[in-house]
């Protein structure tokens, strides 16, 4: 199982004078702190729609996870796409799976974090805080194969293999199935419908999992730590 995982991630420090590469696979890491920075100009950005949903969460934290996803993507989009952020709006797939153009994002988000990846291909991520009291054994049996089960040892493999399957539903668009034990993400790569999809797994030194599925063999995935918008607020 460990050499599913790789735990020597790095993460570079994006600046708003990068310019994003669309043939790699771009992956953003985003803390909760920028909400500070944005929320004085996410109304500009996104739809009534996004508004009217952020405005029913509960918690705090989950309206700022979502403000964040949501504001981040169009920020970033907008840039890739030489366009003003309020001007992106999405196409939605088969299984409603937003997307725009030749591009293709997922977010995803736990905790003290905000996840966005970017590929010209289908691309799926998922990132989950470890709960180290989780009873995980309750779990897996509705959720993971014979193989899967064998190679679930501890709190880190549930999650390892939890955030490959989920990445990989997202990449497909399908979303959270109700057969999971049918998809096998045992390996670094899995097919589904046809379609093989790379599987790539991280353990955050901060007791994050990370997973991102892509269709294609991607030579190059880049890794942004997103801390700042500065400049990029300043919209073009």
């Amino acid at each position: 199982m460990s050499n599913l995982i790789n735990n020597k991630l790095l993460w570079e420090d994006y600046e708003e004078s990068i310019l994003i590469d669309k043939k790699n696979v771009n992956i953003f890491k985003i803390s909760l702190d920028i909400y500070q920075i944005i929320k004085e100009h996410f109304m500009l950005v996104l739809t009534d729609d996004e508004l009217n949903k952020a405005s029913k969460f509960k918690q705090e934290s989950d309206t700022k996870r979502y403000v964040i996803g949501k504001f981040c993507t169009k920020m970033i989009l907008a840039k890739m796409m030489n366009k003003k952020p309020a001007d992106i709006h999405f196409e939605f797939s088969e299984y409603k799976k937003p997307y725009i153009n030749d591009i293709n994002f997922n977010i995803s988000h736990s905790g003290d974090y905000v996840v966005i990846a970017f590929s010209t291909y289908s691309v799926g991520i998922d990132i989950e805080a470890i709960n180290p009291v989780l009873d995980y054994q309750e779990l897996i049996h509705q959720c993971f194969n014979g193989e899967e089960i064998k190679k679930i040892i501890d709190l880190d493999s549930f999650y390892l293999f939890w955030t490959r399957k989920e990445s990989l539903l997202k990449a497909t668009g399908e979303g959270l199935i109700n057969d999971l034990p049918t998809i096998n993400c045992t390996q670094e790569k899995t097919e589904r419908f046809g379609i093989f999809y790379e599987l790539k797994s991280f353990k955050l030194n901060d007791g994050y999992f990370l997973s991102i599925a892509s269709s294609e063999n991607q030579d190059i995935y880049k890794y942004w730590d997103l801390k700042t918008l500065t400049n990029i607020i300043n919209f073009p």
